[in-house]
């Protein structure tokens, strides 16, 4: 009986929900395909809390990716990260290893970060500014995404990794990649 009961205040709050999900759905549009990463699955799972309105885990689980890029990002280029998000980012911009443009969407994706992972007082309570600091920060780690892992495609549908020493390119060519595909 529970089950039925489940099921039903699931399939109501669906019904409920499905307009402005669909919505939300429509305004984030990810970076298909990426490296096969620890972090890949988490970004894409960034997206799906977006969309189904669960703003507060959005925020704080897109801060978490965007410092696991940095660290990744720090290790691919042949140093170990600091604990310091922020020296890691500084550290590279100043080696060339990301644009300005990079630079900044990290750190304002990093924007209040303490604050959200710890639920400090002063954390957004209003559900359209959370929305919107969400949608914000997960289109910033899009474009984060997009420039660090762009890619084109051959004639012949392989994928041509611009950045090629953040894909683990396999002695055959193929790359093993997460596809982002709703």
């Amino acid at each position: 009986m529970g089950q039925i009961f489940a099921e039903d205040a699931l399939q109501q709050k669906d019904t409920q929900t499905l307009q402005v999900r669909a919505q939300r759905f429509l305004k984030v549009k990810p970076h298909m395909i990426v490296p096969y990463t620890p972090f890949a699955p988490v970004s894409a799972e960034c997206i799906s809390l977006f969309q189904d309105g669960h703003f507060y885990g959005c925020i704080a689980l897109t801060q978490s990716v965007a410092e696991a890029i940095a660290r990744f990002l720090c290790q691919k280029n042949s140093w170990e990260p600091d604990k310091s998000f922020k020296k890691n980012i500084k550290k590279l911009s100043v080696r060339k290893f990301i644009s300005v443009g990079i630079k900044n969407n990290f750190l304002k994706i990093w924007k209040k970060r303490d604050d959200y992972h710890h639920l400090n007082r002063n954390i957004e309570t209003d559900r359209f500014e959370l929305e919107k600091m969400a949608y914000e920060k997960i289109l910033l780690l899009n474009q984060i995404e997009s420039e660090i892992f762009k890619f084109s495609i051959s004639d012949e549908g392989n994928l041509i990794p611009e950045n090629k020493k953040y894909w683990d390119i396999n002695k055959d060519g193929t790359v093993p990649v997460f596809l982002k595909i709703e």
